[in-house]
């Protein structure tokens, strides 16, 4: 398992929700952004598990709505 760091969660997901990365803590959580809905939180799941080459069961994605949540698990 790789490690991945708070920014790159914060990129992932800025990336996925098409918002700036400076708007994005990690008290963010997917209620913040109308943009980070059921097709964006599988992918921010999808690109976390290819980067840290771990498996993501489909039970836990949908818990992992929050980048506190997201780095809590990976830790």
């Amino acid at each position: 398992m790789s490690k991945i760091d708070l920014e790159q969660i914060i990129s992932i997901v800025s990336k996925n929700i098409k918002v700036p990365e400076k708007d994005i803590n990690i008290n963010s959580k997917s209620g913040d952004f109308y943009q980070w809905d059921s097709l964006a939180q599988v992918n921010i799941i999808l690109e976390i598990e290819k980067k840290a080459k771990i498996e993501i069961g489909s039970s836990k994605m949908g818990e992992l709505t929050s980048i506190k949540s997201i780095l809590n698990y990976l830790k």
